[in-house]
């Protein structure tokens, strides 16, 4: 099981710096029922939309698209348990 949580948590963190560059911004205040003003995509640390009123990150979209990058990296570290070399329990190496 170590190939799976190693691989499963290296495509966590690689997705979740990647969803951090690239994440969702709105600039519908928080609580406000109906539709959201998409304003596009940047760093979450950017400052590209500061001179727009109330702008920040969705936190809607930025969850969704963190439980996607949490699926891929769970289907990824079991593609690589299932895929390795030899079959059958992974040996430890304290167990000489």
């Amino acid at each position: 099981m170590n190939t799976f949580y190693s691989v499963m948590l290296s495509a966590f963190l690689a997705g979740m710096i990647i969803l951090c560059c690239a994440a969702p911004w709105t600039s519908t205040p928080p609580g406000t029922p109906g539709g959201h003003n998409s304003l596009g995509y940047a760093a979450v640390w950017s400052q590209q939309f500061a001179t727009v009123p109330g702008a920040r990150v969705d936190p809607g979209p930025f969850a969704v698209l963190g439980a996607v990058v949490a699926f891929f990296a769970i289907v990824l570290g079991a593609a690589a348990y299932f895929f390795r070399d030899k079959r059958g329990p992974e040996k430890d190496l304290d167990d000489d």
